[in-house]
């Protein structure tokens, strides 16, 4: 085995260590700059600390997962779960300078997951797909759910078009092995994805390449809780 190849695990570890050097040297910049002026708010050192220790946090829950025969599933309401996902990450959209809105096309019934897991994955994909879209000239990320054949489909998309099949793909392929994941995709924003892709592969829903009005993203397709009861 090569130097530059790593077990899962490891490759996502190395992945998380890069995106959270942005971060811990936001806090640094910042916590300088208020040695220097005694004004300057500590707010945004807060948030941007808070937002590190989510993603931390997210990447513990995956690998608890790990291993496991199966995750006990419950009826989680997915509106609730993104607006609540919104509600905390806002700060962080407004502190890129971006806007983190809500698309929900109509009503949905509960699907079958576990909430805390759910909710810490689409965090997770959340950070990164803020942190992509940070200073790309975009203005706009939306955590959106729709219904499909297969079930309900929720996803976070940004109006940005460099998140491809063939991007998502070289990512999948490279991600802890190279500072540059993928077009796109870099190091920095790339450990959010596959922390979410960890956890919702353990509720049998992987994230994939998707589209909502226009805008790409990555979304995962959740079984709704009476399709299951049909089985």
């Amino acid at each position: 085995m090569s130097a530059f190849e790593y077990e899962p695990q490891e490759r996502l570890l190395k992945a998380l260590a890069e995106q959270l050097k942005i971060p811990l040297l936001q806090i640094a910049r910042q916590s300088e700059l208020a040695a220097i002026d005694p004004s300057v708010s500590f707010r945004s050192v807060g948030l941007t600390a808070d937002m590190a220790i989510r993603l931390i946090d997210s990447y513990i829950l995956g690998l608890q997962v790990q291993g496991q025969p199966a995750l006990e599933l419950e009826p989680v309401s997915v509106a609730s779960m993104l607006q609540d996902v919104a509600h905390q990450l806002t700060p962080f959209a407004k502190q890129h300078e971006l806007t983190l809105e809500v698309s929900l096309s109509g009503r949905y019934e509960p699907v079958m997951a576990q909430k805390a897991h759910l909710e810490a994955a689409y965090m997770a994909l959340g950070h990164s797909m803020i942190e992509a879209q940070s200073g790309e000239g975009q203005s706009n990320v939306l955590l959106a759910a729709h219904r499909s054949a297969y079930g309900i489909v929720a996803g976070v998309f940004g109006a940005s078009d460099t998140i491809s099949a063939d991007v998502y793909r070289r990512a999948r392929a490279l991600y802890g092995r190279a500072r540059q994941s993928a077009p796109g995709m870099s190091a920095q924003t790339t450990a959010g994805v596959f922390i979410a892709d960890s956890l919702l592969q353990s509720m049998q829903a992987p994230l994939r390449i998707a589209h909502h009005h226009k805008m790409s993203g990555l979304a995962a397709t959740l079984q709704p809780s009476n399709q299951l009861q049909l089985i």
